[in-house]
């Protein structure tokens, strides 16, 4: 288990567990909002100005309902607060995994999969555990919301440490706004991170101190001496990278830094040792083309899952599964690993049918809600994505590149795996999606 594993997408699942269980009622769209904007560091005011509510109203009504809801579930005397809320969590989830009769045991294997429900995609696994061996390499895993990066990522992370290699596993997430307000800041929050995750002790702040040169060639040199020094490669896997993207001054020159990290792996031995493994939804688009890391090194995009692949994980869940029972099953949701693991976990667990899933599936209260709020949260920051994509759901056929539907806004929403495209058109991606969205219009 690594401090890695504790996502967003774990937490909430933890955090709504805790307040059902306790109270019979799930947490709000509000609260749920709340709880991942202060899980990423946001404070209420800039809150209030993302969502349209008074800081007030989301600090002294919304927030002090969910932190109470929160330290009443809990039930241990300790106060829930912004500030805590994560450790809180954080040791529900690791009693979760150690204890059977923890919090909804039976729906371990949907919240947080482990290597026995991993399915594997040929040849792309292959393909990574060959790459990473390469010295200087450069893996690019793209792929939208929860189709399985993380799982890839800790997969070829456990390969290489199986060879020797050292290791670090780092989520984006977990910097801070602060980590944020400057390139400098970011790149020291960078290394002395690395350094923990390694259970080092080198002189960070003396260094930067003391060395010469701007603060990329500061965090060069840290690595050159610290990091890179001996002769056991280092991967450096780096979890949601877009996350950077929302702070163009500090995006541009870190993604610039890790292309000229890989660049210089072809000439100087010591950078041949790092190995960086990087994941991502959308293309950082505002670098220019020889300096960003999007068009260098080894891209992995995620597929869905075939029929006999959804067909394999259904039998891991003690299901068997017929070909019509399981393309009823993609109908609605494609083969999307997190979409089709939460169906077939339900039905195995509640003994439901294929029916009653699609019946509250695309509802604000059923299994996907978490899953289709996020994506409703993507949309209302872009207002243009959002006006063309329910223009997409509420067409009765694939609809055309045109005035309205901007080519780079269409490719955007493929990213972000709301639409496929073929050709010169673009349609819902999965049918859940397109009864979902056309009931929010």
């Amino acid at each position: 288990m690594t401090e890695s594993e504790f996502t967003w997408e774990v937490a909430i699942e933890v955090a709504d567990k805790l307040v059902y269980n306790h109270s019979n009622i799930h947490l709000k769209d509000i609260e749920i909002t709340v709880l991942q904007a202060s899980w990423e560091g946001i404070t209420y005011q800039q809150m209030a100005d993302n969502y349209g509510y008074s800081a007030e109203y989301l600090n002294k009504d919304i927030g002090y309902r969910l932190w109470q809801k929160l330290t009443e579930a809990l039930g241990t005397g300790e106060k829930v607060s912004k500030q805590n809320f994560k450790e809180a969590l954080k040791r529900v989830w690791k009693e979760q995994k150690f204890t059977v009769n923890a919090i909804a045991p039976t729906s371990l294997p949907s919240l947080l999969p482990s290597d026995s429900f991993y399915i594997e995609r040929p040849p792309l696994e292959e393909r990574c555990l060959t790459e990473i061996l390469q010295p200087g390499c450069l893996l690019r895993i793209k792929a939208p919301l929860q189709m399985g990066k993380t799982e890839l990522m800790s997969k070829i992370l456990s390969y290489a440490r199986e060879r020797g290699y050292r290791t670090v596993e780092l989520n984006l997430r977990d910097a801070t706004t602060a980590d944020f307000s400057q390139l400098d800041t970011f790149l020291q929050w960078l290394c002395a991170s690395i350094t923990e995750i390694l259970q080092q002790n080198h002189p960070l702040t003396e260094h930067w101190q003391k060395s010469l040169g701007n603060t990329k060639i500061k965090c060069r040199t840290y690595f050159e001496k610290y990091l890179l020094a001996g002769d056991v490669p280092l991967v450096l896997a780096l979890d949601k990278v877009d996350k950077i993207f929302p702070y163009p001054e500090i995006g541009g020159e870190f993604l610039g830094m890790l292309r000229t990290w890989h660049e210089d792996a072809k000439t100087r031995n010591l950078w041949r040792q790092l190995r960086l493994v990087i994941s991502h939804t959308e293309t950082y688009t505002e670098l220019d083309i020889d300096r960003s890391p999007f068009n260098a090194g080894t891209e992995v995009n995620l597929p869905d899952f075939t029929v006999e692949q959804v067909r394999l994980l259904a039998r891991k869940y003690g299901l068997d599964w017929d070909i019509d029972r399981t393309t009823e099953l993609m109908k609605l949701v494609g083969g999307h690993p997190y979409l089709v693991r939460e169906a077939i976990g339900q039905i195995a667990r509640e003994n439901k049918s294929l029916a009653e899933v699609w019946q509250t599936a695309p509802t604000a209260w059923g299994i996907y809600r978490y899953h289709l709020q996020k994506h409703s949260q993507n949309l209302s920051a872009n207002p243009a994505l959002a006006k063309a994509f329910y223009q997409i759901v509420l067409a009765d056929e694939p609809v055309e590149f045109d005035s309205l539907l901007n080519q780079d806004i269409a490719v955007k929403l493929n990213d972000l795996g709301l639409v496929s495209l073929s050709g010169k058109s673009a349609m819902p991606r999965y049918e859940l999606y397109r009864l979902y969205f056309c009931q929010r219009d």
